[in-house]
This record gives structure tokens, C-alpha cells and sequence, in this order.
């Protein structure tokens, strides 16, 4: 074992103590007895109860009183529990091209193909365009992988239709096909059954209070081959398919309906333009003919030229809602702990998340009705939020010295300080480290975690620190990403770097050799996001090239590949394959806090669950 190698790494995790293997430089020996300079009382390890440390964070507690709970706040709890349902109606008939009152609101529900459309702005912005002065407010509540009747959610999260009902949604497009085409021919009879039950109830529901909503059915857009999967080899004859059975049932329905599977066919049938980086997600020159298409279909007429302003601040609206509409950690929003972590942060957070859309869907009206707008979007409406109730205690500051003196180190190893956010303050926070074929240490930190609030943006990094002169400590710092979100895990491959930035498995790479990052893919999306200390985490290279990665307990994940949806429930391991894009997942047993993965000389995968203090082979637990 390398000397050298086991200092710098025992550096950086200064919270552990390393020991030898037998064997190594000296006989085998006990290794020194665990020890707590700060505990004051408490019995010893493996005596029935673990040390009183009474300056860790649960020991040192603050005596805040109990903030004040605003009932008015309930109101922006959206809870499968306790949210309304829309009061039943005769059904509307929807005509196209449809014509908007002044305060129409807009709906946007399906799978992917809308999910991703919220964060490229075109479909939007040519709605808001060609409507200025009606102030129609348009609210995205797709979701990776979703089917008309296969939606799974965090635990007590509101329905499709509870949100459909806060709302008031009067126009309802859907956009669907995709995941169920993967069930082929044979399941055509009963995906028209679905799709009209689907329909049937949306048309039933009052979701604005008083009438029915009118609806228009989206079809899949169409597969592409690319150099990774041929996609449209594999998909593109179901997808037609499934395309004419939504007509058929829209029809019968009465309800709109647009193909835009035939006019995204007939672009990506140029061998010279990919509108797809993996055959079935579009880019932004996709989602461009898409949305035209869409437009045209439900609107008529010519689409207007996009207005880039308009679509910049679509963008910036739809960036706020997500995180309102999808945040993290919802297992401490809607689900089982919402009453003992962080309750009354989330409520007032939601407010804040509507306030800060409302205003920028006005700043969208202004613009498209060409009044002149300020430089900096106005927030000065959203009001602060008010103190959390104390559920855990303060942790006691350590400087690096400090940390020193407090480690038990088997004399025939040593630990030295690598480096610290003392020296570089970029490093605050670290979550994981990874060495590259250079010798540089590359490490993610997050001081956004454990979410994004109000009013600010994800400012965590990836930063790389180099020893230059071989000393054993770092002496050069540089960042390499400084706008990612909560990267939980990385690895180096492919010419850039793979990152988690939950619910996306992302890949970002620096094309024109400055060292920083300037390319930005999110490769995949839909992964869970309960507990952002338990998302997408262990990121390793397998022994045969593929990239694995795991969630854990309480995650509910679903995620559109060109292969057909791969779903995954209360802890799972994925395995990615870049030559071809394929996702799978296997060992879905339930584990804890996924901190902890490495392959052994012989290949074996070797995972931890540090809650239980467990090790073992990851696809069978039994061992």
C-alpha cells in the first residue's frame, strides 16, 4: 500500500481514523481503542449505549422557543391527505384552434416530453406571444415517465388532480404515448381503454371551480437514429401506432388533439441534423420544431418568431416553479417526517416559490406587450422567511490543528493535512473526492444543501486541487464547476465529468481547455428526490466500462430511456452504459444512506449502508 496515497487521502477525511491491514510493515496489533476528548459521561462502546458527545449536534441544543405556526400557510401544503378534489361537471367539448379569455389558466401534464419543454421556453413563450395583454398563466406539472394511469409520487404528495384543482386549471394539454408504445401492438386495445378513462375524468372535473376543462391530446414526438442507439429502428413504428390510436380516442372524445410525431419524423429525417442527443430527448433545435408543431395544431395560424427576452424569463419562471412544484427532500415536505424536519421551513417556502413565479409571469406579460421592464427582476414583495423550529443542535467548529490533535493514529502511519477551506475557501463543504490520471484531486461541495430557498441559486462546485511541488499538501486550487446543485456524487470519464444534481444524472465537460466546465448535458432525468442525502450517490466505473450509481430509502424514480421506462422504488442501483444509452436498474432491497461503494481486486461490487454500519456484496445482501 502506498504511503504517500494513504496520508493524502487520510487528509481530507479527517472525521476517520485509517489503520493498517495486518501485514504491513509490522506485526498485527490491536487497533487503538475509539476515544472522545468532549465526552463528558456515557457508557463505553458495545456496553448497551454509544458515548454522550455533548458538543456534536445532537448535544449542544439552542433553547430557541417554538416559532409561531401560521395557520394561512396550510394553504400551500398540496398533500394527497388533506388537498381539495374538483366537484364533478358535464363534460366540455373541445374545438381547435383554441381561443383564450384574458386569465386563461394553462396546464401542461405527460411525461418527458413536457418536463423538459418547461426548461427550454419555446412552446411557452409562442402561446404568451401571440396572446399579449390576456395574461394567461401557464403552470408545467409533467413528471419523467409518466403514463395516463401509472404516476407514481413521493409519499403523500398531491395527485394529477389535486394540482390540477389548486390550479384552476381551464385548458388541460397532455402530452402521452411514449412509455406506453413500449407495451407494442399487443397493448394498443388496452392503451385506447386507458388513454379514455384518462380523458373521461379530466373532462368530468371542474378543476376552475365551475366548468370542465377543455383539453388537447399531445402525441409523441418521433425517435431518431444517432450514433449511440437507433432509436427510430426501434420505436418509430409503435410510436406511429400508438399516435393514430390517440387520435382515434381524442375523436371519440371529443377532445383537440395535435400530431406533432409526423412533423418531428420529417425534420429528423435530415442525416445532417440531430434534433435528439439520445434518439428520444430533443435538444434545443427539437424543441423548437415541437413547439412550433404543437403551437400551429392548437392555435392555427402562423407561429410568431420567438421573442428571446420572452423565452428567457419563461425559462426563469418555470426554474422557480420546479422547485415549488418538484422540490427536494419532499419525504420531509409531504411525506413521513413532515412534521419533525424542517415542517415550517417548507410551507413559507412555497409561498415564496409562488410569489417569485407570479412575478415573473408578469415580467412575461410586460414583455410580450413591449412595456419596458427594470434590469433586475423585483422581488421585493416576497417576504422573509420565518425562523424553523430547532429539531437538531450545533456542531462544535474544529480548525484543522484541532481535528489533528483529536485522532487516535496507528504509529506506523501518519496523517497530514492536504487541504483545507482555510487555504481554499471553495472547498467548504465537501461531499466526495475522486483522484484523476494527474494526480489532482477533484472534490464536490455543496453549501446548498439540503435545498435550494427563495430568493437564491445553487452555487455549489467541483473544485480541483493540485500538489505541485510534492510536498503532501495542496498548493493550487482551481474551480471547475461553481453552478451545480447539490452533487452528491461524480466520476471522471468520457472527457468530462458525470454528476448527480437530483433529479438529474448530469454530464458537464470543458470543451475549450481553460479548466472549466462550459457544456452542460443532463443525460437522463426523473430520479428521486425524497431526501437529497439519499439521491443519486456512489457514483463508479464497473470493471467492464459502465457507470453505476444508487438511490436509497423513501426515492421514487422513473426515467424515460430510448429502451422504454425504467422505474424504481425505496432504494435501487442503476447501471448506465454511454456507448448506447441504455439504463437498467437491479437490487432493488431497501438500504439506508448510500455513502460508500468500491470494486475489490476480483470484482466484486462492495457497497455500505453507514446507519447500520454494514458492508457487503451489493446484488445479494445475504452476504
Amino acid at each position: 500500500m502506498n504511503r504517500r496515497i494513504i496520508k493524502l487521502i487520510g487528509a481530507l477525511l479527517v472525521a476517520g481514523v485509517i489503520y493498517a491491514p495486518e501485514g504491513i510493515g509490522a506485526p498485527a496489533r490491536k487497533p487503538a481503542k475509539a476515544r472522545d476528548t468532549n465526552a463528558k459521561k456515557g457508557r463505553k462502546i458495545g456496553s448497551g449505549a454509544l458515548p454522550t458527545n455533548l458538543k456534536d449536534a445532537k448535544g449542544i441544543m439552542l433553547d430557541k422557543p417554538e416559532p409561531f405556526a401560521d395557520p394561512e400557510l396550510e394553504k400551500f401544503a398540496v398533500f394527497e391527505e388533506t388537498a381539495p378534489y374538483p366537484k364533478q361537471v358535464t363534460p366540455a367539448t373541445t374545438t381547435l384552434p383554441l381561443k383564450l379569455a384574458k386569465g386563461t389558466r394553462i396546464a401542461l401534464v405527460g411525461n418527458t416530453l413536457f418536463d423538459r419543454a418547461g426548461q427550454m421556453g419555446y412552446f411557452e413563450s409562442l402561446v404568451q406571444q401571440r396572446h399579449p395583454g390576456l395574461e394567461l398563466e401557464i403552470r408545467n406539472l409533467a413528471w419523467s415517465a409518466d403514463e395516463v394511469d401509472l404516476q407514481p409520487r413521493p409519499d403523500n404528495f398531491g395527485t394529477l388532480h389535486q394540482h390540477l384543482t389548486v390550479q384552476r386549471a381551464d385548458v388541460i394539454f397532455a402530452a402521452f404515448g411514449f412509455n406506453e408504445s413500449f407495451g407494442g401492438e399487443a397493448a394498443l386495445p388496452a392503451f385506447k381503454e386507458r388513454v379514455g378513462a384518462f380523458l373521461d375524468a379530466l373532462k368530468a372535473s371542474a378543476f376552475n371551480g365551475s366548468t370542465g376543462p377543455r383539453i388537447v391530446l399531445v402525441s409523441p414526438v418521433a425517435n431518431e437514429n444517432v450514433a449511440s442507439v437507433k432509436a427510430a429502428d426501434l420505436n418509430n413504428k409503435n410510436l406511429a401506432a400508438y399516435t393514430r390510436a390517440m387520435a382515434g380516442v381524442a375523436k371519440d372524445r371529443q377532445v383537440g388533439f395535435v400530431d406533432v410525431y409526423g412533423a418531428t419524423r420529417k425534420a429528423m429525417a435530415d442525416a445532417g441534423t440531430d434534433l435528439t442527443f439520445n434518439g428520444v430527448h430533443m435538444d434545443e433545435a427539437g424543441y423548437e420544431v415541437f413547439a412550433r408543431t404543437l403551437f400551429v395544431g392548437a392555435f392555427g395560424g402562423v407561429a410568431p418568431k420567438i421573442d428571446e427576452a420572452v423565452r428567457e424569463m419563461v425559462i426563469e419562471k418555470n426554474r422557480q416553479w420546479f422547485r415549488r412544484y418538484r422540490p427536494l427532500n419532499t419525504f420531509y415536505y409531504t411525506g413521513g417526517r413532515n412534521k419533525d424536519y424542517g415542517y415550517l421551513d417548507f410551507l413559507p417556502a412555497m409561498r415564496n416559490f409562488d410569489i417569485m413565479v407570479e412575478n415573473r409571469e408578469r415580467r412575461v406579460w410586460d414583455l410580450v406587450l413591449g412595456k419596458p421592464v427594470s434590469s433586475a427582476i423585483d422581488d421585493s414583495n416576497v417576504p422573509p422567511l420565518p425562523p424553523s423550529k430547532e429539531s437538531r443542535g450545533a456542531n462544535e467548529w474544529l480548525s484543522p490543528a484541532e481535528e489533528l490533535k483529536a485522532f487516535d493514529v496507528d504509529p506506523r502511519f501518519e496523517v497530514n493535512l492536504f487541504a483545507s477551506e482555510e487555504q481554499f475557501p471553495d472547498i467548504a463543504c465537501p461531499i466526495q473526492m475522486r483522484w484523476d490520471a494527474r494526480g489532482r484531486m477533484w472534490v464536490s461541495c455543496s453549501t446548498t444543501y439540503p435545498h435550494v430557498y427563495p430568493g437564491h441559486e445553487p452555487v455549489d462546485k467541483i473544485v480541483i486541487l493540485e500538489d505541485t511541488d510534492g510536498d503532501g499538501r495542496a498548493d493550487k486550487s482551481s474551480v471547475f464547476a461553481d453552478d451545480v446543485h447539490i452533487p452528491l456524487s461524480f466520476e471522471l470519464g468520457d472527457g468530462g465529468v458525470y454528476v448527480s444534481e437530483e433529479p438529474h444524472l448530469v454530464f458537464l465537460k470543458d470543451t475549450d481547455g481553460d479548466g472549466k466546465a462550459d457544456f452542460r448535458r443532463k443525460v437522463y432525468t426523473g430520479f428521486g428526490t425524497e431526501d437529497s442525502h439519499h439521491a443519486l450517490h456512489d457514483f463508479v466505473w464497473t470493471p467492464d466500462g459502465d457507470l453505476m450509481f444508487r438511490e436509497s430509502i423513501f426515492h421514487n424514480s422513473q426515467v424515460e430511456t430510448p429502451y422504454g421506462p425504467v422505474r424504481a422504488k425505496n432504494s435501487a442501483w442503476f447501471r448506465y452504459r454511454p456507448a448506447d444509452q441504455r439504463l437498467t436498474t437491479f437490487g432493488n432491497y431497501p438500504n439506508t444512506n448510500p455513502w460508500g461503494v468500491t470494486y475489490d481486486d476480483w470484482g466484486n461490487h462492495v457497497a455500505s449502508h453507514p446507519i447500520f454500519v454494514s458492508a457487503f456484496h451489493a446484488t445479494n445482501p445475504a452476504y
